[in-house]
Order: structure tokens, then C-alpha cells, then sequence
């Protein structure tokens, strides 16, 4: 069975580097939180992949990604794809989830998981073993009522497993991170809903100008324009990144038959 931790104080006398408290610091004034905090946890831990999430109604929904190799930053959003739409309700997160809504004094939980401690081979073989991924250390909070906020730290062959002493070290850097979370995830409510605001605009300016594209094409579109990566759609939209490419294609043909910019920059301009 997976061990599971509550989280009210730090769970170990070790101080916290000076260099780990200042990336914290910065987690919230970053334009990316998920790359803000793996700085911090790496001063600290050697950390392969780290992923935010967040459980809307049971449903999990990646908010950005990160990887120590930033030409592996798609395997998050892959991997994540896959986790969503086959194994996530087999997942120990969720029923933590229900208990830190149940408790709203309750500060946080974190949970480490082997690969070999996954309860379904499924979910081992499509994405630990396929990206020789050794385990997962996750850190669970309620920054508002109802809103459960989760990081992923993923480890692969590479650095092999969390040892004992890593995961002591990941305890009591986890009030820091879960409160350095919080102001960043405050943040991001408002960058949000002026994103979606972007979004919105962006795809009815497009139904107006180009009303030959269907509603996935103007999605796509309107997310390429604010500066989205292939992948990054895909995990916004819950669809494969060869579904992405394809609908692009197919977007931008009808743009330039209609005279329209079918490129990025072109796309930018358009809907700024």
C-alpha cells in the first residue's frame, strides 16, 4: 500500500535551502509555475518530470508541465492524455480528494507510489513502463473551497526511485511548496479567466471571418494565436496531439482559401 502523509507542519528538522525558499518566492511571478516549482524541488531532490493538476468534479485536468529536460517537456501532456481518458479513476488521489474537501482545515496530503504499487498493469505498461518512469511522489491541497490542487513528481530509470531520505527531504519542503503553489495558483485564476476571455473572443472573431471551420478548428486556432504548442492544445482540448496537427492542417487551408493568415504569427495578429 502507498504511504500517505497529512501535512499540517513540516515533517522534518533539516532547514530548507536558502536557494529552494527563493525560487518559491518566485513560483508566483513566474509565467510558469510548473517550471518555478521543479527549480525549487531540484535544489532540494532530483526530480525528473512535474505536473499540475487540478480535480474539478472528479475530473482531472492538466494545468501545465514541466521536465528537467525541456526537449521532454511532451511527455507530461502524453503521458497525461493517456491517464485521462483510461486510468484515472483508479487513481488513490481521488477519494483524498473527497477528504480534503470534507476538511477544509485539513493543509494538505501527499502520497508516494512505486510503479509496482499501481493497481492496474494497463496503466504500468502504457505509461511507467513506456517512459521508464520508476514512481511518483504527489502533493495534494484545497487552496479554496471545493478547488483541489495536485503536483506530480515524477522520477524515471535515470535517477531511479524516491529513496527514504529523499522522501523525508520532499516532506519537509511540502508546507513551503503547497503554500508557494497556492499564491501561484491565485494568480493564475486571473491570468486565466482573462485567457479564456482571449479564447472566447478569438474563436467567434473566426467564426465571423471564417465560418468554413468547425468549431475544433476554431478551438485550435484561437489557442495557436495566444501561443499554444501542439501538445499544449491536446491537453487543453483532451484530444491526441496527432489530432491537433490534423485539425491545424485542415484549419489552415481553409484559412488561406478564404485569404486569411494560416500561420501563427499571421493567427496572432488576426486575433490580437
Amino acid at each position: 500500500m502507498s504511504p500517505i502523509w497529512d501535512l499540517p507542519t513540516p515533517h522534518t528538522d533539516a532547514a530548507v535551502p536558502s536557494r529552494a525558499v527563493a525560487a518559491l518566492l518566485n513560483v508566483a511571478l513566474s509565467p510558469s509555475s510548473a517550471d518555478a516549482l521543479l527549480q525549487a524541488v531540484q535544489t532540494v531532490v532530483p526530480v525528473d518530470y512535474l505536473s499540475l493538476v487540478r480535480l474539478c468534479s472528479n475530473q482531472p485536468e492538466l494545468v501545465e508541465g514541466s521536465a528537467s529536460r525541456p526537449q521532454e517537456r511532451s511527455v507530461v501532456a502524453h503521458c497525461f492524455g493517456i491517464y485521462r481518458r483510461h486510468y484515472y479513476r483508479r487513481d488513490a488521489i481521488l477519494p483524498l480528494a473527497h477528504q480534503l474537501t470534507g476538511r477544509p482545515g485539513r493543509e494538505g496530503v501527499a502520497l508516494h507510489c512505486r510503479a509496482d504499487q499501481l493497481p492496474d498493469a494497463g496503466w504500468r505498461a502504457d505509461i511507467y513502463e513506456r517512459e521508464r518512469l520508476t514512481d511518483r511522489f504527489t502533493l495534494m491541497h484545497a487552496p479554496a473551497p471545493g478547488q483541489v490542487q495536485v503536483i506530480h513528481l515524477y522520477r524515471d530509470e535515470r535517477q531511479g526511485c524516491f529513496m527514504p531520505q529523499e522522501v523525508e527531504c520532499l516532506l519537509g519542503l511540502a508546507p513551503l511548496l503547497r503554500q508557494a503553489h497556492a499564491a501561484g495558483w491565485r494568480t493564475g485564476v486571473a491570468a486565466q479567466l482573462g485567457r479564456e476571455h482571449r479564447l472566447t473572443e478569438g474563436e467567434r472573431r473566426l467564426q465571423r471571418l471564417a465560418p468554413s471551420l468547425s468549431p475544433r478548428e476554431r478551438a485550435v486556432c484561437a489557442r495557436i494565436a495566444l501561443g499554444f504548442s501542439a501538445d499544449g492544445i491536446a491537453a487543453d482540448l483532451d484530444v491526441a496531439p496527432s489530432t491537433v496537427i490534423t485539425l491545424r492542417k485542415r484549419a489552415y487551408q481553409k484559412l488561406a482559401e478564404a485569404g486569411l493568415p494560416a500561420q501563427r504569427f499571421g493567427l496572432a495578429r488576426l486575433l490580437g
